[in-house]
């Protein structure tokens, strides 16, 4: 009887184990991800500083090698505010307001902190890069981890949860040197390889709409 037990025990975790293993190696993940031309997504960003959290409902546009689109929304899904960064400025367009605020600053910032390509860029340079396999509810994905560079005390690590069957990442936390979690990007929809417009990423001739 216990050795049939046993045998039971066995052939439940080969089962189980092949789902896993019958999804494409962490290492062809990584390289789907890392040689995406661009991406879009939607998602909900919540950012924690000393004593509140922030909640924000995004859009995002990438596409290589450094263009960037953020598009802020309500509750009510209506645009609040859009982030562009291209060609080494950012520009920062505020509902109501014709004419952007223009800075060279985007990376290391949450926003920017909040893109795929950007975890990706810190996991390639990062000694400490590695991956595991996590359960979360009831299902296997790749959880990628590194360290931020930069000097920012709020963002020093970063954990990203993928789908081993299509590359699609799930979860992004961001957490500060003490350990404590500072950005969330939970993504809601992730779409590799669309074709976006380069006047998405044009700064001066942008319409706020």
């Amino acid at each position: 009887m216990r050795q049939k037990v046993l045998s039971i025990i066995v052939i439940v975790s080969l089962l189980l184990g092949g789902c896993m293993f019958s999804a494409p190696s962490a290492e062809k993940i990584l390289k789907k991800m890392e040689d995406a031309p661009g991406y879009s997504s939607e998602a909900r960003m919540a950012v924690k500083n000393n004593r509140s959290v922030f909640y924000y409902n995004l859009k995002q546009y990438y596409k290589k090698p450094d263009k960037f689109r953020i598009e802020f929304y309500d509750d009510n899904l209506v645009m609040k505010q859009i982030m562009i960064y291209n060609n080494g400025q950012c520009g920062i367009f505020h509902v109501g307001i014709d004419k952007p605020f223009k800075s060279d600053t985007f990376a290391g910032t949450k926003e920017h902190n909040s893109f795929l390509s950007a975890f990706l860029e810190n996991y390639k340079n990062a000694p400490d890069a590695k991956w595991t396999v996590e359960e979360k509810d009831g299902r296997d994905y790749y959880v990628f981890q590194c360290s931020i560079a930069g000097n920012n005390p709020y963002f020093k690590k970063a954990l990203l949860h993928v789908n081993p069957k299509n590359a699609q990442p799930l979860l992004l936390n961001v957490f500060a040197e003490d350990d404590s979690k500072t950005l969330e990007v939970e993504y809601k929809t992730f779409l590799y390889g669309t074709e976006a417009d380069d006047s998405l990423f044009d700064i001066e001739e942008q319409k706020f709409s």
